[in-house]
């Protein structure tokens, strides 16, 4: 009797297991335009963008993309593309999409990924005037955030020259086993000749605490504090951190964030560059969820900042001091998109921030 309950009980585990990874497909089939979409829910897909090309157009259901190098390959002219896990972890196993040139078009193509701060090729590919099929096979696990890949074409006969891309797909599996902590976003800026770091959690499990790691160049972290975490709560919790001696030019920063077994994941990488004392809006919790919000201004006299809204629009708001330094901001907007604005010796300063009212 105990050896056949044993026995269900393993295929009861192996059966959850098999079934503790999903697989998922983001694909971008631009039909007049560069929306990406998943099959999963717990992966989202960016639209496709471009820097240093322009989109010509969408014939026959494919995005053609224009002025490409026509030399070597220039990481200034790309296309980028995105899939972001959503409370789960992922594996990214492959990349594939359909392609082909005009025949002014650049002959080679070329793919990197932001694991590695794009600075290698996952894969290369001869582009032919005919529509063929590339594939690159990638072994990036566990991921917790964004993943972003750039194409890269280069050697065009002509800059005129296009290329077409269409069926571009992303392919990997979720890990259906949920986060000890949700990281709603981590951010930093210059502030007061210092960097001040800024994260949220939108629930935490077992969550011991937050090393706070920089480095100069992406390939050794120092940590510079330990911060305790709240530990357990379905609530939102809001940290921050000042690196009072920040590097000269930029500072990479990344949180190790350590549960109470001593097991660790690290967030995505960040990077703020340090250069001089300029004036500063600084926006605590960016969505805000309250009525009040928090900042903290340099240089920006308080009684001169404006509310605008995404249509220029301007809108009542008063203040209250706190400290030197911060001040608590109150508005009866509704929810939306906002412009903080402040003047400083004739120039103007502005901070983004998105309301979202109870």
């Amino acid at each position: 009797m105990y050896k056949w309950f044993y026995i269900c009980l393993l295929v009861s585990l192996v059966a959850f297991t098999a079934t503790a990874q999903v697989s998922f497909v983001a694909s971008w089939d631009f039909n007049g335009n560069t929306a990406g979409s998943s099959n999963n829910p717990n992966i989202s897909a960016s639209s496709l963008g471009v820097n240093g090309v322009t989109i010509a157009g969408y014939p026959s259901n494919a995005v053609s993309l224009q002025f490409w190098p026509t030399g070597g390959l220039s990481t200034s002219d790309y296309c980028e593309f995105s899939v972001t896990p959503q409370n789960y972890r992922a594996n990214i196993t492959s990349v594939t999409f359909d392609c082909n040139r005009s025949a002014t078009g650049p002959v080679e193509l070329a793919i990197r990924s932001n694991q590695d701060n794009f600075s290698s090729n996952i894969g290369t590919a001869s582009l032919g005037t005919n529509f063929g099929n590339a594939s690159f096979s990638v072994s990036f696990n566990g991921l917790e955030n964004e993943v972003k890949f750039r194409i890269y074409a280069y050697a065009a006969p002509n800059s005129a020259g296009t290329i077409r891309l269409d069926n571009l797909k992303v392919n990997g599996t979720v890990i259906v086993v949920p986060l000890p902590v949700e990281l709603a976003y981590f951010r930093g800026q210059t502030f007061d000749n210092q960097v001040q770091l800024t994260w949220e959690t939108t629930w935490e499990r077992d969550a011991s605490h937050f090393d706070i790691q920089r480095s100069s160049d992406l390939k050794e972290f120092v940590t510079l504090q330990t911060l305790p975490a709240t530990g357990n709560t379905r609530d939102r919790s809001r940290y921050i951190f000042a690196d009072l001696f920040p590097l000269p030019g930029p500072n990479y920063y990344r949180l190790r964030q350590t549960d109470i077994d001593g097991k660790y994941e690290y967030s995505k990488i960040i990077s703020v560059n340090f250069e001089d004392d300029s004036p500063q809006i600084l926006v605590f919790g960016n969505p805000t969820f309250t009525q009040d919000f928090k900042v903290r201004l340099h240089k920006v006299n308080p009684a001169e900042l404006l509310l605008f809204t995404i249509n220029s629009q301007s809108l009542p708001l008063s203040f209250q001091q706190i400290s030197t330094n911060d001040y608590l901001l109150q508005t009866n907007a509704p929810s939306g998109w906002y412009w903080i604005v402040g003047q400083y010796q004739n120039q103007r300063i502005s901070q983004k921030v998105l309301l979202l009212k109870p």
